[in-house]
């Protein structure tokens, strides 16, 4: 966590900014979900509108690709946490959506973080799936997973497409939930990954998130009901239709 009223304590003011974008960029790239907080809408703790300032503060951190903002003051002991929450979400959602906008197709460089084989291969699939869904332009991205690792992986890459993470596991559903683009649904799962995207695709139908005609990007494992999904070695990426 970036919490930005303890860090200035810590150091000058006007190192701040700088920090926190290392900080947030450092985490990215060793696969650790990062909250910005602390004073980011402080002003709503007293009034119902933000100030411009603290409007672009938090447009820097979702430009910055944190996992997440959180407020403090505002919603715990402000006036007015339903707006401050509501005008928290807004200002996200409209930087979010810019930046995917201007960054499309652009990969976000990775340093290596596995080292035994099993995990390097499901780092690199991860990384060719998301350069794969930004160059096709795809709608979304399935990912069927049992601890939630390979939807961190992908998480990691920031991809344009939405993260939709399938998982039988309750634990694993609450925890990526933290994770940047991602939206994890629980569900039961089995060995056969065509019954699995049939069961999938029925579902995101239903809710609207994919429609007939859209191009989704499957990343599987080959056996869910391994102890860790990163642990086998068969892992596969797919590109369907949605008949």
């Amino acid at each position: 966590m970036v919490a930005r009223g303890d860090l200035g304590v810590q150091i000058p003011l006007e190192q701040i900014p700088a920090i926190q974008e290392s900080i947030v960029k450092l985490c990215r790239h060793l696969n650790k979900p990062v909250i910005v907080a602390s004073q980011l809408l402080e002003s709503m703790v007293e009034y119902p509108t933000p100030t411009r300032a603290e409007v672009a503060d938090v447009s820097e951190a979702v430009r910055q690709y944190a996992d997440a903002v959180m407020l403090s003051a505002e919603s715990a002991i402000g006036a007015y946490p339903q707006k401050a929450l509501s005008v928290l979400r807004a200002a996200s959602e409209r930087m979010e959506s810019w930046s995917r906008e201007e960054n499309m197709q652009k990969l976000l460089p990775q340093h290596q973080l596995a080292i035994a084989l099993p995990d390097q291969i499901s780092e690199q699939i991860c990384n060719c799936a998301v350069e794969m869904a930004n160059n096709l332009a795809v709608d979304a991205i399935f990912v069927y997973t049992k601890h939630g690792h390979m939807a961190s992986l992908l998480s990691r890459n920031r991809p344009n497409p939405p993260i939709f993470a399938f998982t039988d596991n309750a634990n694993s559903r609450k925890s990526m939930n933290l994770y940047w683009g991602v939206i994890p649904l629980q569900l039961p799962l089995s060995n056969n990954m065509e019954e699995n995207f049939s069961k999938t695709i029925r579902l995101m139908k239903l809710k609207g998130s994919v429609k007939p005609g859209d191009t989704v990007l499957v990343v599987s494992d080959s056996d869910l009901n391994r102890p860790c999904a990163a642990t086998s070695v068969f892992q596969s990426i797919q590109v369907r239709l949605v008949d």
